[in-house]
């Protein structure tokens, strides 16, 4: 079992904070996807749902997130770490993996905490201004989850 906490703590501030804004896109897209197979009565339009997913997964394949001003991209150690927690992610709850399950929660947890809420909101911010492809809403949802993960309160 990796150190989560260790790998997650020592990376740069400023990986961290691309990191912060990495989860605040894919944990908002994470349930706006949930909400839209749900059929839940809030969920986005079809073509809104699409372009939060194509935008999110883009960013996580890549590790390059594009905003208006700037793209930001990720040191080579960072994204090697979020590809492996990406693949626990892909493996437990995509493939039903229950062992991959519990260590990507662990690692999310990690990444989560290492990161910070002040850095999360921040880059809620961030995406809000930056990015056209996430409604303001879908963010609140995500953030939601994040704080509801960690056991944060606004």
């Amino acid at each position: 079992m990796k150190d989560w906490n260790s790998i997650f703590n020592n990376l740069s501030d400023e990986e961290k904070n691309k990191i912060a804004i990495l989860r605040v896109i894919e944990c908002s897209n994470g349930v706006v996807q949930h909400m839209f197979r749900a059929n839940d009565e809030n969920a986005l339009s079809i073509e809104e749902t699409r372009d939060a997913m194509k935008f999110s997964m883009g960013c996580m394949k890549t590790m390059s997130i594009p905003l208006k001003s700037h793209t930001v991209t990720f040191a080579e150690e960072t994204a090697s770490v979020m590809h492996e927690v990406r693949e626990l992610y892909i493996s437990g709850f995509k493939n039903g993996n229950q062992e991959d399950l519990e260590e990507f929660m662990r690692a999310s947890k990690a990444n989560l905490n290492a990161v910070g809420q002040k850095r999360i909101l921040e880059a809620r911010q961030i995406v809000f201004d930056e990015v056209d492809d996430i409604p303001p809403c879908a963010l609140d949802w995500g953030l939601g989850y994040i704080f509801s993960l960690v056991g944060w309160y606004r």
